[in-house]
Formats: C-alpha cells, structure tokens, sequence
C-alpha cells in the first residue's frame, strides 16, 4: 500500500489472532514488500506499529536481508504516541544530522562538565536511596509477591512481561495473584494451558488491561523456557553470562523490547545480587520517565534511543544502567508532565531544569 491508499474497514484485531497466522501474515506482508520493491536485501525499513504486528513482521523482513528499525518496541501505548507526536513535530521543525555510527568515536555531549555533573548527582541520589539498596524488591503491593520474584526466576520473567500500560506496583504483584488463581507457575503446565491463563488474568480484578495480549505473552514465555531453557527462567542470567547476553536473551521474549530487557539486567544485578559479567554493555530503560529527565536536565538535546543510550554509556561507561532507576524515580516523583516539582528534586543544584520540553 501507498501511503496515501486507505484501509478497507476490518474487524481482526492481529493481538487476537493465533500465533500461525500472526506468522503467516508476516510472511505474506514481507512477500508482498519485496515483490512492490524488487527485493530487500540491504533495504533499510522502519516498522511504526504494535507489538502483534511488528512481531510478526520483524523475523521474516530480516530474514529476507532488510535491515529493520523498531523504535516503538518495548514502549507502552501511552508512549508510542508520545513518541510519534514528538518525532513528527521534531520533523516538522528542522531534520537533526543521525547520530554517529560508532557514538564512542565522536563526543556526543556539548559541555560534558554540566552533563557530567547531572549524572554525577543521578549516581549519588541512587546511593542514598535506600529504597534501591534493600533487598525486597519493593514493586509489588505485598512482601509475599516480591519473595516470589526473588525465589522464582519464572515469576520475575512473568513481572517484566507484564511490566506495561499499567500500574508497575501492579504489573509486579501480578505474578503472585496468577499463582494463587492457578495453583501454580509451572512453566511446563502454562504452556498448554492458554485459555486458563486467559481466564485467570480476566477474572476480577483483572491483573492486567491487556487481557489477550499478556494471557499470550505468558503462555509464549513459558512455552520458550521450556524448550530453550530446560524449564528454567534462571538460566537466561546463568553463571558467565554478560549484562549484553542477558539484555539480548529477555529481548527474544514477546512483549520484551529494548526498555524492558535493561530494566530487568538492572534489577537482576541492584536487587537481586546476580553477578553479570561486562556491565558496560548494559544499557538504560528508554521510558517515559527517563526520556523526559535527560531531556529537561540536558543530558541530551532530542528524544531519540539512540542517543540517550550512547550519551549514559559516555557519562557512565562502566555501568551505564546504573543511570536508569535513580533518573526513573525523579522523573516518577518530581519531574512529573505537568507540574514539575523543580524545587524538590534531588537535581535541582545541577539541572538546567528545561522543563519546556516534554515527552
């Protein structure tokens, strides 16, 4: 279709689709890509869609050679349109140049000793929270629900898939009610038990908004512990394993992009003492939240992963992930979309406070 060509009225929702023909149509839409342009081999395509349809569609445009870029992926609905909104009028406005290839190869920070001197005050502000110190993960509602993430690395892969478009206290707590709905988190079991899961997600109070799409990532996540992992969610952050392999491995999970993957390395590692080796190749979460801190205090002058990704890596390149919940909680507690409490905020002292800009 040109993008000017209407759609012709439906009523599939793909997210409610079985997974085969989820798979099919991702194939058909990629045949009938390289069909209108002669081939994809080496073709650059940006995919501007949900979950459901650029998880479909992603595998079989790489397989066939192109070279896909997926901006929206791991964000929530919510900032999916903040995303585009912003994309569109930065657009609108003046075409930035691309960031550089290699972003370690050119410096990427106009005064590094302003910016250096947020992130110095981020990393000081987590090492006196005690809150990110403790060992009860402190998400969930109840201390029961965040001993079950600790004890059941199924829980907690449960937790990061359900960590979107809600409440993050609830997304967390979510693990331990699907247990006591089920009876179980047995991987082995959920994943032949679709329309159990379905029901207990729904049951009142629903666990989640996305009922469908999360009963489905669920069933998906256990169906692949089981068959890459033997049955065990804690191997995805085996012995050995780098912050990089781990970040890559809860990516291949569906329903876990970019943002989620390097929350989860971060609570892994902050919260749950496992040992990773490499952490420079761990990254920070692009939420809404942190978005919207580096660009108010400086840290970066556009909304783009990219960057905001190579600029935590420049300030922090040991462990640049250590940037992301200190920035995720300022961002949750004071620089809020409207109505920032500036004078409250532990940046206060260095931040610019640009609070114009906004995601």
């Amino acid at each position: 279709m040109s993008p000017d060509e209407w759609l012709a009225p439906y009523d599939l929702a793909l997210a409610n689709a079985p997974s085969d023909y989820r798979d099919a149509w991702g194939r058909w839409v990629t045949a009938r890509l390289a069909f209108k342009t002669g081939g994809l081999q080496d073709q650059s395509i940006l995919v501007l869609a949900p979950a459901a349809y650029s998880n479909a569609i992603i595998a079989p445009l790489r397989a066939a050679g192109a070279a896909v870029q997926d901006p929206l992926s791991g964000l929530r609905q919510g900032e999916q349109g903040a995303w585009l909104t912003t994309e569109v009028q930065r657009r609108r406005i003046a075409t930035p140049p691309a960031a550089p290839e290699h972003p370690t190869d050119t410096p990427l920070i106009a005064n590094r000793t302003d910016r250096q001197g947020v992130a110095d005050a981020l990393l000081e502000y987590r090492k006196g929270n005690e809150k990110l110190h403790r060992s009860r993960l402190g998400f969930a509602h109840t201390a029961e629900a965040d001993a079950l993430l600790q004890a059941d690395p199924f829980a907690f892969l449960i937790g990061v898939i359900l960590d979107e478009g809600i409440q993050a206290e609830r997304a967390w707590q979510g693990p331990l009610e699907l247990k006591n709905r089920r009876g179980h988190l047995d991987p082995w079991r959920l994943r032949s038990q679709l329309g159990a899961v379905r029901g207990a997600i729904a049951a009142p109070p629903a666990l989640h908004r996305f009922i469908e799409v999360m009963a489905s990532a669920v069933v998906m996540a256990a169906e692949r512990v089981c068959t890459v992992y033997a049955g065990d969610a804690g191997r995805l952050w085996a012995p050995g394993s780098t912050a990089a392999q781990v970040d890559a491995r809860f990516r291949e999970f569906h329903k876990v992009g970019p943002k989620k993957a390097a929350m989860a390395v971060e609570l892994l590692v902050s919260h749950f003492g496992i040992e990773l080796e490499e952490l420079s190749g761990s990254n920070v979460a692009y939420d809404v939240h942190v978005r919207r801190v580096f660009l108010r205090s400086g840290l970066v002058d556009r909304d783009d992963i990219g960057l905001v990704t190579a600029v935590a890596r420049q300030l922090n390149p040991e462990r640049p992930v250590l940037l992301d919940q200190p920035t995720w909680l300022i961002g949750r507690r004071w620089c809020h979309a409207t109505a920032p409490d500036c004078p409250g905020c532990p940046l206060r002292d260095v931040c610019p406070q640009l609070t114009h800009r906004n995601v």
